[in-house]
């Protein structure tokens, strides 16, 4: 780290003490402008390092029990890639969700054990709280694989992007390569400075249509431009993408049956991940044999760390053990569209 330290994220600075090697060191080190030697790049004031601070800060003043492995985690990040970063992201936002429950004074623990990551409860009933993340190969991440792969051979890196009807959910890896090799061949001759593509959909049976994807690079400043309803066939393409890939993977499906847990999946810095349909999409996802009390999808800006949830309650499952969960976390802001859905009673099986 450069700069003056001295009273300067003190939070984060103890938990990257001594690491050299972290997702966040990106911050530290890079976007350093042309500035005048006599100026100091100011790096503490970055909006990114605040929040993660100021969520330190939280559960360093709450301490409960299991903050030191979470702290051991928080520094065991070397990879500084976008991959790197991504699998970084899904721990601060397990982080995010414990700083408002110990904000909103609710008593948890984290686990160190078998089981969902956030424990909840004290008496004869315990419950859980699992954080997972789906962040697909979206075109997003595939521009910003180009931008880089760009600069590391000096070609200009403004990625201009644009898709028709709807942005895909899922770029397939075939597809991915040969735009790649398109713009950036193997054998390191010039490539492509545009294209236009058809990425097809991972399961044409899912009834998710094709999109063309435009993709530019020039030296000028790139842009994207996409959109998409908020009930479009995008938003039920993720939501097949969370049954398939989380909710129903072994491990969760072990965690769920341990003790009752609502599971929160972080869809942040996914392509438009407009959440406000959520609730009735995924109504139509769920199988009797789901034991998660409810699910959340989450988004998060990487300079905040205000999380928006919106909750599908399990149709299947005990109602008097989500009127428990409920009015354990009713203090924390962060989860109130959770008791909304309650209220509103919208599911049929509970009227």
């Amino acid at each position: 780290m450069t700069g003056n330290l001295d009273g300067d994220l003190p939070f984060l600075r103890h938990w990257l003490e001594g690491v050299q090697a972290h997702p966040l060191r990106w911050y530290f080190e890079s976007r350093r402008p042309n500035l005048h030697p006599s100026v100091v790049f100011a790096w503490w004031r970055n909006p990114i390092l605040r929040a993660v601070e100021e969520t330190l800060a939280i559960l360093e003043a709450a301490q409960p029990d299991g903050l030191g492995a979470k702290r051991r985690e928080f520094r065991a990040f070397r990879d500084q890639s976008g991959v790197g970063m991504d699998q970084f992201m899904t721990h601060r936002a397990e982080l995010t969700v414990a700083s408002h429950l110990a904000e909103s004074g609710i008593p948890f623990r984290f686990n160190g054990g078998e089981g969902p990551d956030i424990l909840l409860g004290s008496g004869e009933q315990d419950f859980g709280i699992e954080v997972s993340s789906r962040r697909p190969k979206s075109l997003r991440s595939l521009t910003q694989e180009l931008s880089t792969g760009l600069r590391a051979r000096g070609l200009p890196s403004a990625v201009s992007y644009s898709t028709n009807p709807i942005p895909p959910v899922l770029i397939r890896d075939k597809v991915r390569k040969e735009i790649l090799e398109a713009f950036l061949p193997t054998d390191g001759t010039p490539g492509v400075t545009s294209m236009r593509v058809m990425a097809s959909p991972a399961r044409p049976d899912d009834g998710i249509p094709a999109s063309w994807v435009t993709i530019e690079v020039s030296s000028r400043g790139g842009y994207g431009r996409m959109s998409a309803p908020h009930n479009s066939p995008h938003m039920i393409a993720m939501a097949q993408e969370v049954a398939r890939n989380v909710l129903r993977e072994k491990r969760k499906v072990r965690q769920s049956k341990l003790l009752p847990s609502v599971l929160i999946v972080d869809l942040s810095d996914t392509d438009l991940p407009d959440l406000r349909c959520w609730p009735e999409v995924f109504s139509k996802m769920w199988e009797e044999t789901d034991q998660f009390l409810a699910l959340a999808a989450m988004t998060m800006i990487t300079r905040s760390r205000e999380p928006k949830l919106s909750f599908s309650l399990n149709p299947f499952i005990d109602r008097k053990l989500v009127e428990e969960f409920v009015e354990l976390v009713a203090p924390c802001a962060a989860f109130g569209s959770l008791s909304d859905r309650l209220q509103g009673r919208r599911l049929s099986r509970w009227a």
